[in-house]
């Protein structure tokens, strides 16, 4: 049955707007003053400065050109931009593997759980970054349920690059769309030549960031960043001893992926074997496509861990996730048409999954609007002002910045720069800077006590010098 709204608009747009809605449902709590995390306040406040290094250690050239805008935008719009993309990265995935046919719930709840999965909901908290990088994933999604297959794949030789400079996994999405449409007339020969396609695009945007390093850094390659403490392999017993970092990589893979829950990691991982076998049953190559895109992405993240002995964070596996989605919808859709108990069983587990993974994301956006509340408390006593921001103690003596996961004292200083518009000091960054401030200023607090002072043409925020932790409690 098709509802009103798929009645009144194309298929596409109405599959955008519900997933869009329900993608501002779950966000709610964080879309007026969203969650910004550490080195994602250089996008944030226009300074290309903070972000220049990312271009040397990482490639990211796009992302340090939307640093260039030299326009402040608010970080609700830049959210909302953010998740309009994904939204329709994520609708035009479930268009395409579902069809135009397909029940209108069914594209709405892929593109939900797609948009859900805990890898995206960990990447969201770099968005201001992200909006350049996952603007151009939305629109190559969007280009190809315009475009023919062929044309479509043409693209990849333009876009793979372009999304490869903004974050290293995002090329993979695209992939992905190409794995999955259902339109494809499937073989081994048109396998291979999507996946050669796919490594030289690829191979394409790593020469592309090799030259403009060698251009603006005088060096051909992408060096690894000092602070990742990466051990290199440089034989078989050491690369042997960097494969232990996999095994770490696919633990918390699995356990954000039940947020937390061991048991729902194993559940997860069990419907995606039941959903591979019971959509291979009717389409053998539609499974071996889609898991494709699994074995090239964690190919990928076998070879850079091995390579560099670094544990990869998960947020860098929403594709995974994305297989993961199209393949149980696929499951509920094929059972669905047998009617009956088959159809309600699956209907009922793929809401339940939707509605569980929307209950999980909300949750943990809850977590920040703590911190987000108190420090616009602080921002509000501080106001604005021409004088410049000093702050003294520690950022750890608010139990909040523990529960937020704030890990330097720039997530402090960079928060009330955005909120106050000053220039903003702290001693833990800067000691010389509070040498020479009086003793009663400088008289400790309690644990998440603060005051305001000021003090020879300056502000000063007072925190106590004491650490507080939650992890424990």
């Amino acid at each position: 049955m098709r509802s009103g709204l798929d009645k009144t608009t194309s298929p596409l747009t109405a599959t955008i707007l519900l997933t869009f809605l329900g993608v501002l449902i779950v966000t709610g709590v964080n879309l007026l003053d969203p969650m910004v995390r550490h080195d994602d306040f250089p996008a944030l406040l226009a300074e290309p400065t903070g972000y220049y290094t990312k271009t040397l250690y990482e490639g990211r050239w796009i992302n340090y050109l939307w640093h260039l805008r030299g326009v402040v935008t608010p970080s609700w719009l830049n959210y909302l931009i953010y998740q309009l993309s994904w939204a329709i990265y994520a609708s035009c995935v479930a268009h395409l593997a579902l069809g135009v046919r397909g029940p209108l719930w069914h594209r709405v709840a892929l593109a939900l759980l797609i948009t859900l999965g805990p890898p995206a909901l960990l990447i969201s908290l770099w968005f201001n970054t992200l909006v350049p990088g996952l603007g151009l994933v939305a629109l190559y999604a969007w280009l190809c349920t315009q475009l023919s297959e062929r044309a479509s794949r043409r693209l990849l030789l333009v876009f793979v690059p372009l999304t490869l400079m903004t974050y290293t996994t995002y090329p993979l999405f695209l992939l992905v769309i190409c794995l999955v449409r259902a339109d494809t007339q499937r073989s081994f020969r048109d396998l291979v030549g999507l996946l050669a396609l796919f490594v030289a695009s690829f191979a394409l945007g790593m020469i592309a960031i090799f030259t403009l390093n060698q251009f603006a850094h005088g060096v051909f390659g992408v060096p690894m960043a000092p602070w990742r403490n990466g051990t290199p392999a440089h034989d078989l017993a050491s690369a042997l001893e960097n494969t232990r970092a996999l095994g770490v990589f696919f633990y918390e893979t699995a356990r954000v992926a039940g947020f937390g829950s061991m048991p729902l990691a194993w559940a997860n991982l069990a419907m995606l074997a039941v959903a591979s076998v019971f959509v291979g049953r009717e389409d053998p190559w539609r499974v071996l496509y889609a898991l494709s895109a699994l074995v090239v992405g964690l190919g990928l993240v076998f070879v850079q861990t091995v390579k560099s002995g670094i544990t990869l964070p998960v947020r860098v596996n929403g594709f995974s996730w994305a297989i993961y989605a199209v393949l149980l919808t696929l499951m509920v859709a094929q059972l669905s048409r047998q009617g009956g108990l088959p159809e309600r069983l699956c209907r009922n587990l793929l809401l339940f999954v939707v509605l569980a993974y929307m209950a999980g994301s909300i949750k943990q956006y809850i977590i920040y609007r703590a911190w987000q509340g108190q420090t616009w408390d602080i921002a509000q006593q501080i106001g604005s002002g021409p004088e410049p921001l000093l702050v003294t103690g520690t950022y750890k003596s608010l139990v909040e910045a523990d529960r937020a996961g704030i890990q330097k004292p720039r997530g402090l200083r960079l928060r009330l720069t955005y909120l106050t518009g000053r220039t903003v000091f702290t001693c833990e960054e800067k000691p010389e800077r509070c040498a020479a401030l009086p003793p009663e200023v400088l008289a400790d607090l309690s644990p998440g006590e603060t005051a305001i002072a000021r003090h020879d043409g300056q502000v000063i925020l007072r925190l106590s010098s004491q650490e507080v932790s939650t992890r424990n409690r």
